[in-house]
């Protein structure tokens, strides 16, 4: 407060303060948004000690000095009572939330609990008619029966602790007419009521998801995190440590800040790990806490909104990513301006998240006017700038364009060259665009030689085995297939097949695209039957680990089939093709390229029976 302790301990002793004391005092015990509220009622009561009112000659004799010491004591005492109100009202509508939210839970889980008996029953009639040998079923069975045990047990714990605030929201209830009890008593002479203000409930009106597979995963990760909320007993603890539960103090307030902070930190690593889920529930209890204790618009609230979104992208949910920056702009814009950083980070991420949602024609028009807006502010080949002119880029080939989208990365490239310098990751990531999109644009041998040049500089950069580095050599053996050599091609996916096996193991997607792609290469070398060989081998695993309806499972199917056929048995290939069509249209839809690829190889091998 900036004043010496013998200072205090005489305004406490009964002297009136002044109001420079008045301000301080207030300034350090109520909370931000009461302060100017409590500030003007001290300095009305400061105004009424010092000035009071005129009595009538003979009828009030005139307060001495004692009498004055007292009327300070009880504004003081007033004023007191009042911040104390104030937070028991804060805590009982936090804690009122608490209890609404585990009330929302008790529901969703009992219905969820529902859905997994009948999911347990459904897959144990599906096991006992395919027998014990389906190792699908098996796994599927298994993880309900999981889900179903930590549904259960998520909905104990909910059960009680709405029972656990709806206690503590009485208790309260009760300090709360005591305090109010406490206030009329020592209500100034002038007989003004104190203006209480209570602050508003918020609702929490967020969906746990469905009930099947992952999304179950994901709802029971959202009911855990509810359930973890220490609104209760941190509440709790206040009132039974902190005598007349005073009023959060600026330290505590930075102490729980720090705490987010590190939180805030400890998340991102493990995102950044590997573990994308975990990371995205993180953020949505940080953001929470971060709304409770800095309030909706603070920058580190709006900062760990753009942290929930950004990993709920990368967890595999871009439409809910897409949706949470698209609210995320509106109030970056509102709070921090359009042209802050952070604003423009939302809208970047925003459009990249509309065009994984599979809309990539939006993507491309944002990104349009998110470069234009760059370009305006930092000019054409500032940093910032060219990564999202390489998004602008990328989501103009998503859209149909490959060639417009290759002259933009060749232009990409020659900036980021000169401004990054060529041996910089994003000038290589910009090079293999340059070559991706080449190849798309129908030109497969200059993409192959742009890809040749860019192997060699990755591997010297990056390393041999850095992940890049290994994408690159998997697209130089597609592209040299591609233009018509596919017997080299055939070796060079061989070699890497042993290299991802070592790397990242025989499951990981990118080993089993690339065990597509030898096969797919040794068809086209004029070896159909090694290549049915290899693609049977490939499709169970390959649905073991993305499913039967995953888009690259189906890819693999249609494979198969034609390489059944190619090796001289149109009737299985007619049947694996009449069993794909039904799925690529369930999948991807019936008007999609891929299926009616794979509605013209069922024509083509009907026929040929």
């Amino acid at each position: 407060m900036g004043n010496a302790s013998s200072v205090i301990s005489t305004y406490l002793g009964g002297k009136i303060p002044t109001s420079r004391f008045v301000t301080a005092l207030v300034a350090a015990t109520a909370p931000p948004a009461l302060r100017e509220k409590n500030t003007s009622e001290a300095l009305r009561l400061l105004e009424a000690a010092l000035h009071p009112p005129r009595r009538h000659a003979g009828v009030h004799p005139i307060p001495g000095p004692g009498a004055m010491a007292d009327v300070a004591a009880a504004q003081a005492q007033h004023l007191e009572t009042y911040a104390h109100l104030t937070r028991a009202l804060e805590q009982q509508n936090e804690v009122r939330q608490a209890a609404a939210n585990s009330e929302k839970l008790v529901w969703v889980l009992y219905g969820m609990v529902g859905s997994l008996e009948a999911r347990v029953a459904r897959l144990t009639e599906e096991r006992d008619r395919l027998g014990k040998g389906s190792q699908a079923v098996e796994r599927k069975f298994a993880r309900a029966l999981g889900q179903q045990e930590r549904a259960e047990t998520e909905l104990t714990r909910a059960r009680k602790k709405q029972r656990e605030a709806e206690q503590l929201v009485a208790r309260l209830q009760e300090k709360i007419e005591r305090l109010t009890g406490e206030l009329e008593r020592l209500r100034p002479a002038t007989g003004e009521p104190l203006a209480v203000v209570v602050p508003a409930v918020v609702t929490d009106s967020s969906d746990t998801g469905d009930a099947e597979g992952d999304d179950i995963d994901a709802a029971l990760a959202r009911a855990e995190a509810v359930n973890d909320n220490d609104t209760v007993a941190r509440i709790t603890i206040a009132l039974e440590a902190v005598p007349n539960n005073a009023v959060i103090s600026t330290d505590e307030t930075n102490t729980f800040t720090a705490e987010l902070a590190t939180r805030h930190k400890n998340a991102v690593t493990i995102g950044r790990n590997g573990d994308s889920r975990t990371a995205r529930d993180l953020f949505a209890s940080l953001v929470t806490e971060h709304i409770r204790v800095l309030g909706i618009d603070h920058p580190d609230t709006l900062s760990s909104r753009h942290s929930l979104a950004h990993w709920t992208g990368e967890a595999g949910d871009s439409q809910t990513a897409r949706n949470l920056f698209a609210a995320l702009v509106v109030d970056n814009t509102r709070v921090l301006g359009p042209e802050h950083p952070h604003t423009v980070s939302s809208r970047h991420e925003h459009a990249r998240m509309i065009g994984e949602a599979g809309d990539p024609h939006t993507a491309r028009d944002l990104y349009s006017d998110l470069v234009g807006a760059r370009t305006r502010a930092l000019g054409r080949d500032h940093p910032d700038n060219l990564k999202a002119r390489h998004n602008l880029a990328y989501w103009i080939g998503e859209a149909g364009d490959s060639h417009t989208a290759r002259n933009l990365f060749a232009d990409l490239a020659a900036a980021h060259i000169d401004v990054l310098g060529p041996d910089h990751p994003q000038t290589l990531t910009c090079r293999a665009e340059h070559a991706r999109t080449t190849g798309m644009a129908g030109d497969p041998e200059t993409a192959r030689d742009l890809y040749a040049g860019l192997v060699p500089d990755s591997t010297r950069i990056l390393g041999p085995t850095h992940k890049d580095t290994l994408v690159y050599q998997h697209n130089l053996a597609h592209w040299t297939g591609e233009a018509g050599d596919p017997h080299h091609a055939r070796i060079c996916f061989a070699d890497l097949i042993t290299t991802y096996v070592q790397i990242l193991g025989p499951d990981h997607p990118n080993t089993l695209a690339c065990r597509h792609e030898h096969a797919r290469m040794i068809g086209e070398a004029g070896d159909p039957a090694t290549a049915r060989d290899l693609f049977a081998a490939l499709v169970p695993d390959i649905a073991h680990v993305l499913g039967l309806t995953h888009p690259d499972t189906l890819t693999a199917r249609h494979s198969l089939a034609r390489m059944i056929g190619e090796a001289g048995d149109p009737q299985t290939a007619r049947d694996l093709f009449a069993a794909l069509v039904p799925d690529r249209i369930s999948v991807l839809g019936p008007a999609h390229p891929l299926t009616h690829r794979s509605r013209r190889a069922l024509v083509h091998w009907g026929d040929l029976r």
